[in-house]
């Protein structure tokens, strides 16, 4: 595994960091014409608002960190498969930069809501979300928010969110880029190597690989570019999509239970383990309940 245990590690630990975030914050993200925001309601939580609003702009920063982590990931299988010396990049010298990456793209997120998306009284966001609340007959001030509004109540652009827009899907295409790239890459090494395989053996675990790898690009394509990349878009065309908002909340938070599936799935080194696991914990269940069973009727 060499370094890539480190990243393995690093990846755990941060997911770990996001899980609890999203434990404090439990925000509800929506979209509403041609707004879309997360809030939370710091009433039910027992949160301080600027409280509420740091862990919300944290918890987005997550997704930065996120999608650059899964850029790093396939940048690393690409130079694994290519087998030209390139994982020297990966060695603990160069380990550091490597960690520092996705660090500044959930950074650059982070610094982009700070910017062009945190609410001040009297803002155009504010008085959008204000009048929204008083519609649903609910009270404004029991909320924290952050969020964007492309156009006023009179139709006229709102600049400041389009900017951070622009930043947003910036920071997306970067990531997006590389995954691509890397993916392609990697897809036409593998589909060199399934034909001049030189046992079946190595065939087959090629096979494997290949089939995870493509699966590994779909997901996070799937999961997060495209519904995240929907989610900022849609409120440009003042459209009001409600049933993305429940989607997008839980697509972000069993993303990364997803993530490793298709390795599990797909690669029978990691699969059998796997069900011999789930075989074994059967059995001592089975043999615990005949146990208790007998020791009744005695």
């Amino acid at each position: 595994m060499g370094t890539y245990r480190h990243l393995m590690i690093y990846f755990c630990c941060f997911s770990i960091f996001f899980s609890i975030i999203d434990v404090i914050v439990q925000p509800t993200m929506f979209t509403y014409r041609s707004g879309y925001f997360m809030i939370i309601d710091v009433k039910k939580r027992g949160i301080p608002p600027e409280v509420a609003v740091f862990f919300m702009k944290v918890l987005c920063g997550c997704f930065g960190v996120t999608i650059y982590g899964i850029a790093i990931h396939f940048v690393y299988r690409f130079f694994a498969l290519e087998r030209k010396g390139k994982l020297k990049y990966f060695e603990i010298n160069y380990l550091a930069l490597w960690f520092v990456i996705p660090v500044v793209g959930g950074f650059s997120w982070y610094i982009t809501i700070e910017i062009f998306f945190e609410s001040g009284s009297g803002s155009l966001e504010t008085e959008y979300l204000r009048n929204m609340f008083n519609k649903s007959n609910l009270n404004f001030a029991d909320f924290a928010s952050i969020g964007g509004v492309y156009y006023s109540t009179n139709s006229s652009v709102n600049w400041r969110s389009i900017s951070g827009y622009s930043c947003f899907v910036s920071i997306m295409v970067i990531a997006f880029i590389i995954i691509v790239v890397a993916g392609w890459k990697s897809w036409k090494i593998v589909s060199k190597l399934l034909e001049h395989g030189e046992s079946d053996f190595s065939r087959k675990l090629q096979m494997q690989l290949y089939k995870a790898l493509v699966a590994q690009t779909i997901i996070p394509i799937t999961l997060l570019f495209i519904p995240f990349g929907v989610l900022f878009t849609i409120p440009l065309f003042n459209i009001d999509w409600q049933i993305l908002n429940r989607i997008i909340v839980w697509i972000f938070a069993f993303y990364p239970v997803i993530d490793p599936l298709p390795i599990i799935y797909f690669v029978d080194y990691y699969k059998i383990p796997v069900i011999d696991a789930f075989k074994c914990k059967i059995n001592q269940i089975g043999e615990r309940r005949s146990y208790s069973e007998n020791t009744v009727q005695n």
